[in-house]
């Protein structure tokens, strides 16, 4: 499996820096990598705080479960939301109706 990263707060120019970056690690896990730095307004230092977050490769499918029932948790629509997603993130999935 190769590396996968989504940048969700690319990098920023100016007084403040922060980036945010999900992985998808090689392995199957997941990381979440945050980067913060720059003056803090009421400080006359610099600070720099940097956070990661990993769900080791067993637990993902765990995540993946609570994520979605978090992004589809009123009920609406939520085929067709999920449907959106996948394709958005190039997720093969198969959607199956009776009517």
């Amino acid at each position: 499996m190769t590396q996968i990263s989504i940048d969700l707060a690319p990098r920023s120019d100016g007084a403040r820096y922060r980036r945010v970056t999900l992985l998808l690690e090689d392995d199957g896990s997941v990381t979440l990598r945050s980067h913060e730095m720059g003056a803090e307004l009421a400080a006359p230092w610099l600070d720099d705080d940097e956070v990661t977050l990993s769900v080791t490769q067993d637990r993902v499918a765990r995540l993946a479960l609570a994520l979605a029932a978090e992004v589809l948790k009123d009920g609406k629509d939520g085929v067709a939301r999920l449907g959106r997603i996948c394709e958005e993130f190039d997720v093969p999935c198969r959607v199956a109706r009776w009517t």
